[in-house]
């Protein structure tokens, strides 16, 4: 069952929510959102395969996930 709401989620809500679909630190927002702004290119998400503690391919799946929710592509 779908929540019904009065005004759409805010893009920071989105993020939020995503962020912790994927179960990344909640600090990683604050990340996502500077990609989402631009701020940080999405190239500096490279999998190193070093087992980061919050892995870039991660972080990359939760800012594709936040895009596709917000239709930016």
């Amino acid at each position: 069952m779908t929540e019904e709401r009065l005004f759409p989620k805010s893009v920071d809500e989105v993020i939020l929510e995503k962020v912790r679909f994927f179960f990344l630190p909640d600090r990683t927002a604050a990340f996502v959102k500077n990609l989402i702004d631009g701020k940080v290119s999405e190239r500096a998400l490279i999998c190193c395969h070093s087992g980061c503690d919050v892995c870039n391919e991660t972080i990359y799946n939760c800012y594709m996930a936040v895009k596709k929710e917000l239709d930016l592509n």
